[in-house]
Formats: structure tokens, sequence, C-alpha cells
């Protein structure tokens, strides 16, 4: 079952992109999906629904109701990150598992890998660097060339 994240109530009044980038560090390191919800229009340039392998990203006029709807749709066990009361007891009313952002963050904090460069030198991102703004995107997607096992 995916995550769902109301983007906005998780960026805390801050930029959405650093929950973006902190959803696909999550994704990746803990190999869950994420499907995650802001308010409003998305950043020039980017479509509305964008799929970033394991993360979807929707900008939605409305992410509550957004957030209600696709539960509405599917069985319990979705886990819904938000800070927002009223939207909890909703969730909880449909069967959703309701985490609190800081929850989100620590997770995506553990996720970084200890040691490695902070994102500036082309090695992992810790969360705080995704809250503070000093990891950038690429420009443009890139393909991600997966190590084959081999056989015995």
């Amino acid at each position: 079952m995916p995550w769902l994240l109301d983007g906005n109530n998780v960026a805390g009044g801050n930029d959405r992109e650093k929950v973006r980038r902190a959803a696909l560090e999550l994704a990746h390191r803990e190999k869950i999906r994420l499907l995650v919800f802001f308010d409003g229009a998305p950043p020039a340039g980017v479509p509305e629904q964008e799929k970033l392998g394991a993360v979807e990203i929707r900008y939605v006029p409305n992410a509550d109701s957004a957030i209600l709807a696709f539960l509405a749709q599917r069985p319990a066990g979705v886990k819904l990150v938000t800070g927002d009361r009223a939207l909890a007891a909703k969730a909880k009313g449909l069967g959703a598992e309701v985490v609190p952002p800081s929850l989100f963050w620590r997770k995506a904090q553990k996720a970084a890998p200890a040691g490695e460069a902070q994102g500036r030198e082309g090695g992992a991102s810790s969360a705080a660097d995704f809250r503070n703004g000093v990891v950038p995107l690429p420009e443009a997607p890139a393909r991600i060339v997966r190590k084959r096992k081999k056989a015995r």
C-alpha cells in the first residue's frame, strides 16, 4: 500500500520541492510507494501529475478532497502523512493510518546514508539538506541503470 502525503502540510509552509526530494529519497531507500498531493498549480514546466518511479506527485485544486477521494476508493491499510486534524479524522474513518509529518522527516533523515557527501558533490543527501534547500534536482530526467543479478 502506498503512503499518501498531504504535501503542503508536510512542507510546513516551506518549499514544496523539499518534500518532493525527500519523498524520492525515502521511496528509493525504503522501497515504498509514495503519492504526494499538493494544493494548487504545479511549478512552471511541470505537469499536473508526475510519475517518478515509486513516487507520484499530483498538483490538485484541493489536496484534502483529492486525498479523501483516493482513500474512498482504496482498501484500508494506506498510511497518510498529515498534521491536519480534520483531514486525519476523516481519513481514519476511511480506514487510513495517520502518521505525523515529523515521522516522515525522521524516516527521510534515516534514509539518507550517514557519512556520505551531503548532496553537493554528487553523494547522498540528508533530510536536513532537503529542508534547507541545498539539494538541487537535475535539470532533466536521467535514466537509472540497474545492476543485474548474476545467474547462479
